[in-house]
């Protein structure tokens, strides 16, 4: 999107036309951010620049849901209220993500914010679609998602690392994703992925007291 307040309707026009399905919109990204690996890389260190993004609201996500037919998914949602929010403005569905902790330097991971969902207002789960991604390296980090709610998982890294061996390597990724979520529910007596539940996991908090 542009760095304005303005609908992008030809983009949209254009998304619609090529016949997808819906439109996922990242929403917490209110400025560029500090990739500090790429500072120490790069001549250029000034990588959070102003803060474009700021215009963002729920009042502006309602008039991109007006401006298309295709519904649109936030990303990026990391608290419980905004959750419930989004469910307020008729989102079909939100995505929990901290990025993979490339944005902000401490963001919360989606296991974590799924976490504070369940304990805090549950009902999210039952009431909208709750995707999440960031972090997500092994089956077993896919299970506690699913554990907590969260109706689907999505990975990065693991498959660009794979891609570095083209198709076969992302075959040999979700061969190996896969063996890993059956494996761990073999190992918590699960016969059915889709009756795991928040039975299976216990959080621990490694905040620090204050």
């Amino acid at each position: 999107m542009a760095a304005d307040d303005e609908a992008p309707r030809d983009l949209f026009a254009k998304i619609e036309a090529a016949g997808r399905k819906a439109i996922v919109l990242t929403v917490d990204s209110a400025a560029d951010r500090t990739a500090y690996r790429a500072k120490r890389l790069l001549e250029d260190t000034s990588l959070s620049r102003d803060p474009r993004y700021t215009f963002m609201s729920w009042d502006f996500y309602k008039e991109l849901q007006n401006a298309t037919s295709l519904p649109i998914i936030p990303k990026g949602i990391q608290t419980v209220e905004d959750a419930r929010k989004a469910i307020e403005v008729g989102a079909p569905a939100i995505f929990l993500s901290n990025h993979g902790g490339r944005a902000l330097d401490g963001s919360p991971s989606p296991v974590e914010i799924a976490w504070e969902i369940y304990k805090e207002d549950p009902d999210v789960f039952n009431e909208i679609e709750v995707y999440a991604d960031g972090g997500v390296r092994y089956g077993t980090d896919v299970m506690k998602l699913l554990a907590l709610g969260v109706r689907a998982v999505g990975l990065g890294r693991p498959f660009m690392y794979a891609n570095l061996y083209g198709a076969e390597g992302i075959s040999r990724a979700i061969s190996l994703l896969s063996k890993e979520v059956t494996s761990a529910a073999g190992s918590i007596g699960l016969s059915d992925i889709g009756n795991i539940n928040t039975s299976y996991i216990k959080l621990t908090s490694t905040q620090w007291n204050s």
